[in-house]
């Protein structure tokens, strides 16, 4: 329906725009042409031109006026030529040398080999004896001979003068003659292509009329095609003018409305078929459209409305407006379609959907007790790993290492047993009990967040427990669990106090009490009631100090009930709190011996991957060098980037084995040029893509995910941990995402381990040049620091960026808890106000000291970076 016609305005449309390039085309050529023969017209005029001849004559009349001036000199001695006679020849001469000194037509000549000095000469001889010829006849007379004798000299530099003359003017005549005949062939080529354009210009224009007759042909058959499918088409589909009567309805629209063809042509629109309600404001709208205002409903793609059908019922459709153009004016097409059915299915699915949604909420719960139980061992870890020294594993750092090792397989057990932790509700709760030392398991506890109770100032205690409590029967796994959760709640709400452990067996094995309690900021009364509920966190204000899910008491309850103990609190605001466990802990048989203890094993080394060709992005400078140095260590080729965008164009110059990509970078960060790799399907569309970030939220780790990566590594970059990432971004495909935290993370100034580490994996001057360029930066950093606090909201984004990347740098040499405070630093700088960070710059400035102390304590005095 009226599709050939707009098809006809649209090839009339393009021919009238080939026309137009066809002739401009031609007209360029013409005027070239022209151009060319002006300029051609012009060399040819300066060939005309005696100018050339009168310079040439010019010299050549230098050399004749001078030997008649020598001739006049010598002829006064004979008396055949008078003072007079000289002083004539001497002036024709004076005039000569003069015309080629000041004469603007000789100017080229003067920059031309020797010219310039010989006129120089001549026009010194001539200065000579300007005073003489204008002085006293005696003195003329008396210096006759002298001058005689000069101008014989001085005759040869000006035939010297004329011969370079004469070669320069030759020169000269070349190139004007070239110069020609190189417009004399533009002019001919032009013209042969002009004639050659008009030639093709023809042929195209044959072919195009031929193919435009086809294209009508096909356009018939289109529009005859197109009308076959809309009167045959399932949604209706309604054609109206400008004034809202129907001009044209097909099949289905008579279905759909109960309208007959014949009725419904002519008929008014919205009489039709628009419900009694909405009727003015349709021909509100109408109208205003009319007058030239912004239509609403035109253009706006699908809407779903109301409608009417013959009988006066309502129902609800989707519709969509187009306008266009036909031989009698704007026309409107609507397509209309019919939604009953859909309607009543979208109401039973969101009925189900909400039933559903009471299920997602609960694995939303589960959820999120995964994330905080994966995070409670961490703690541990995190406590304990600073205490290692990898240069000396004598018993005591084997007995740290057995903790990191306990704390590790708490979180593989946790993961493991996400399903357990969800039947704790339904009361299908497995405990695995068995025999096993209360006292070594609160030793253990009380050593693995020992260093976070310091980190706060705080003084942790363990009450010498009852001798009676080495041996004890339960599920240890979950007792550690709640006591780890209790305890990491009094070191996150107690600031320099004192947390004490207590466990008293006074009524027999068969009630043990387990206690913790702090001098912490204490609970509210109110809120006594409700520190067990999940999610529930009773400092919830954007500035509070501690941070959490609210789900570890939640979880530590249904703990404690599933092993038939009860978990309580007492507390006084700003007194402290004491939390209290009572459980059962009686063996079934007392005479039964205690279950031994495994004995725990250190984790193998990670397996050297083989040799990669490695694109490393990476905008910080010192992680960039690190990376390079571990990662060719164990013979890997690296190709390096400092950008996003720079990342992009190595990527198109050949493929790679692995790439690992930086996440926050200026301009493009990681996730962009992962899905830019991703969506570009090149030579590394299917390259492995291995996010590092110095720190990451599931949320976050999610997004790496969804844009392509396959693994995320947690800076500070190690030697095991990128051939543990390796390993893992090899073996893995697209279709499969793995995240890896492989890094040691510590609460302490300087983790010493790790600092070993890049001292042995980097050169010894590749390792002063990070250390020396790291101390440079970050005294520059805190220097810079009030400016951008001073600044407000216009310093936010360049602190919180450059405290991002001295974080990384931090995390490269071990400098734990400086990297901390430049991680909180980047994450409050864009809400905190200036009072806020003031106090992190002190805090930073204090913590520089110490870590710069302590770097020079353990490595010696910097070296200045070169």
């Amino acid at each position: 329906m009226n599709t050939g016609t707009q098809d006809g305005i649209w090839l009339n449309r393009l021919s009238s725009w080939r026309n137009v390039l066809g002739s401009l085309a031609v007209l360029l050529t013409v005027v070239a042409i022209a151009v060319l023969v002006l300029d051609l017209r012009l060399q040819i005029n300066i060939l005309d031109d005696s100018a050339t001849d009168n310079m040439q004559f010019t010299l050549g009349q230098t050399e004749v006026e001078l030997m008649a001036l020598e001739i006049a000199a010598l002829r006064v001695a004979t008396g055949k030529a008078t003072l007079d006679d000289v002083r004539l020849r001497y002036d024709v001469f004076y005039s000569r040398v003069q015309t080629l000194k000041e004469s603007k037509r000789f100017e080229a000549l003067h920059q031309f080999d020797i010219i310039p000095a010989r006129i120089a000469q001549i026009a010194a001889f001539r200065d000579r004896w300007l005073p003489v010829i204008d002085g006293p006849d005696s003195d003329l007379l008396a210096g006759l001979p002298e001058m005689g004798d000069e101008a014989r000299i001085v005759r040869e530099t000006v035939r010297e003068a004329t011969l370079a003359g004469v070669e320069f003017f030759s020169q000269q005549g070349y190139v004007q003659r070239k110069s020609l005949r190189q417009s004399m062939t533009r002019v001919g080529f032009l013209t042969v292509g002009l004639l050659a354009m008009m030639a093709v210009l023809s042929l195209a224009l044959f072919r195009f009329a031929r193919r435009s007759d086809a294209e009508a042909r096909q356009n018939r058959e289109t529009r005859e095609r197109i009308e076959t499918i809309l009167s045959t088409s399932l949604d209706a589909v309604i054609v109206s003018n400008s004034a809202g009567q129907i001009i044209d309805y097909n099949g289905a629209a008579e279905r759909i409305f109960g309208y007959s063809r014949t009725e419904a042509i002519n008929a008014d629109l919205a009489d039709l078929i628009v419900p009694d309600n909405f009727r003015a404001a349709h021909r509100a709208g109408m109208a205003r459209f009319q007058r030239g205002e912004l239509p609403r409903m035109i253009g706006r793609g699908i809407v779903r409305l109301d409608a009417k059908r013959r009988d006066g019922r309502i129902f609800p459709i989707d519709f969509s407006l187009a306008r266009a153009q036909s031989p009698d004016g704007e026309i409107y097409v609507a397509f209309l379609r019919d939604i009953s059915d859909r309607v009543r299915s979208e109401a039973a699915l969101r009925r189900a959907r909400d039933r559903a949604i009471a299920g997602e909420k609960q694995k939303a719960e589960l959820l999120a007790v995964m994330s905080h139980e994966m995070r409670t061992p961490l703690n541990g870890m995190l406590g304990t790993l600073e205490l290692v020294d990898a240069a000396a594993l004598d018993k005591r750092h084997q007995r740290f290492l057995r903790i990191v090792k306990d704390s590790g397989k708490i979180l593989l057990r946790h993961v493991n047993d996400v399903l357990d932790i969800s039947r704790l509700d339904a009361g299908k709760m497995s405990l695995r009990k068995t025999g096993f030392d209360l006292v070594t398991l609160l030793s253990e506890i009380v050593d693995n967040q020992c260093q976070n109770a310091t980190a706060r100032g705080n003084k942790m205690v363990l009450v010498p427990p009852n001798p009676e409590l080495h041996r004890v029967y339960g599920d240890p796994d979950r007792l550690h669990q709640i006591l780890l959760n209790l305890i990491s709640n009094a070191i996150k709400f107690t600031r320099n106090g004192r947390i004490t452990i207590e466990a008293d067996c006074s009524n027999g094995l068969d009630e043990v009490e387990l206690r913790v309690t702090d001098t912490g900021v204490g609970i509210e009364a109110a809120d006594l009631d409700r520190v067990f509920e999940d999610f529930a966190t009773i400092d919830n204000t954007y500035g509070r100090s501690s941070s959490g899910t609210g789900l570890g008491l939640g979880i530590s309850q249904r703990l404690a009930t599933a092993m038939d103990g009860e978990l309580g609190v007492e507390s006084e605001p700003g007194d402290g709190s004491v939390f209290w466990l009572r459980l059962p802990l009686a063996p079934p048989d007392q005479g039964r011996a205690q279950t031994p203890v495994p004995e725990r094993e250190l984790p193998s080394p990670a397996a050297v991957p083989p040799p990669c060709h490695i694109l490393l992005v990476e905008d910080n400078e010192i992680n960039r060098i690190v990376g390079r140095e571990l990662l060719e260590y164990d013979g890997h080729k690296v190709t390096t980037a400092s950008s996003g965008e720079q990342a992009l164009d190595i990527a198109q110059t050949g493929p790679f084995d692995v790439i690992l990509m930086d996440i926050s970078m200026p301009g493009m960060d990681g996730i962009d040029v992962a899905r830019a790799l991703r969506r570009a399907d090149g030579a590394n569309g299917r390259t492995p893509i291995i996010a590092t970030t110095a720190h990451a939220l599931p949320q976050e780790i999610d997004a790496f995910h969804a844009a392509g990566m396959q693994a995320v590594l947690i800076k500070p970059l190690t030697l095991d941990a990128i051939r543990r990432a390796l390993g893992t971004g090899l073996e893995s495909d697209l279709g499969r995402s793995v995240s890896l935290d492989l890094s040691p993370r510590f609460d302490q100034i300087i983790d010493r381990s790790h600092l070993r580490d890049m001292e042995q994996n980097l050169t010894p001057p590749r390792f002063l040049q990070v250390r020396g360029r790291f101390v440079t930066e970050m005294n520059a950093f805190l220097a810079a620091m009030p400016g951008w606090i001073k600044a407000g909201s216009m310093g936010c984004g360049p602190m919180a960026a450059e405290a991002h990347r001295m974080a990384g740098s931090a995390s490269v040499l071990g400098a734990t808890d400086l990297t901390e405070l430049l991680k909180t630093l980047q994450t409050q700088a864009g809400g905190a106000d200036e009072t806020t960070l003031t106090g992190l710059h002190k805090d930073l400035t204090k913590c520089w000291g110490a870590t710069r102390a302590a770097l020079e304590l353990e490595l010696g005095t910097p070296q200045q970076p070169q």
